[in-house]
């Protein structure tokens, strides 16, 4: 019998009620935990996948409590894009039991490892696998942002903050901020500037075995480094950000139900031709 631990977000009443409906037919054919908390730490144990219920942001925050130690992630979508989910709660019985009978693939999809350093010591170390964001939480003022990739000095960004995305969060915050939509499955970091104040200023798609680093010069009041728009921690005069892929990589489930391009169209309106009047 498989073991599965089933994910929700507890501060979302209708992902809680989806668990629990599903919950006893789910316990007749596995060995459940149900996990309402994504954001407390896992004690780590023996578990063949987690069924993820909830949006993005809730699958984001089961890929760093359990993607990042190998667990492969199953997402039902009960939020509103759903680019990391498999399927919609209608039709989770009969991906469960695709998966539960051993009729998937595994996508793979790199993490990104973010470090803040100051002053010669690591006080920030985490995963995320959309992206990291360095911006200024004030209005009106710029940041100067130095930029180098393994070492060597690329520019200096002047703009209201900087993104390194991977492929996966190329369709998140980067697209705001006019990235390239890039497919999950290559290997590279996605560099974009929110708003560059000079136009020649585009973003960058780079090896994913580079070493890339953000270092603030002068900057508005409070800026902030975020991870996955969770992990946040107020930036000081000096500090460095070295970002690069992480070891672990996602391990998605994947039934073949639905793939990347379907999802651009259904979920970016992606209608092709512009709708001309007859």
């Amino acid at each position: 019998m498989k073991r599965v631990i089933v994910c929700a977000n507890s501060n979302k009443p209708h992902m809680v009620e989806a668990v629990r409906g599903i919950e006893p037919w789910l316990r007749e054919r596995a060995d459940v935990t149900v996990d309402l908390d994504v954001d407390s730490e896992w004690e780590s144990a023996p578990v063949d996948f987690v069924a993820v219920f909830g949006g993005d942001g809730t699958v984001l925050g089961a890929a760093r409590k359990y993607g990042q130690h190998g667990v492969p992630v199953l997402g039902i979508n009960l939020g509103k894009l759903g680019f990391l989910t498999e399927t919609t709660a209608q039709h989770a019985r009969e991906v469960l039991t695709d998966v539960l009978e051993s009729r998937f693939t595994v996508g793979e999809r790199i993490m990104l490892r973010c470090r803040l350093e100051r002053e010669g010591r690591v006080i920030e170390d985490c995963v995320g696998l959309n992206d990291a964001v360095m911006s200024r939480t004030s209005l009106s003022r710029l940041m100067t942002i130095d930029f180098l990739v393994d070492g060597e000095m690329v520019t200096t960004y002047a703009a209201d903050g900087l993104i390194v995305a991977t492929p996966v969060g190329s369709t998140a915050h980067s697209l705001a901020a006019s990235g390239p939509i890039v497919h999950p499955e290559v290997e590279a970091l996605i560099v974009c500037p929110i708003c560059p104040h000079t136009l020649s200023n585009r973003p960058l798609v780079l090896p994913a075995g580079a070493m890339l680093e953000m270092r603030p010069r002068t900057f508005a009041e409070n800026p902030a480094l975020t991870v996955d728009g969770r992990a946040f921690r107020v930036l000081e005069s000096g500090d460095r950000v070295m970002l690069c892929r992480a070891e672990q990589k996602l391990r998605l489930l994947l039934t073949g139900r639905h793939t990347f391009f379907e999802t651009l169209r259904n979920k970016l309106d992606w209608s092709g031709q512009p709708r001309y009047v007859k």
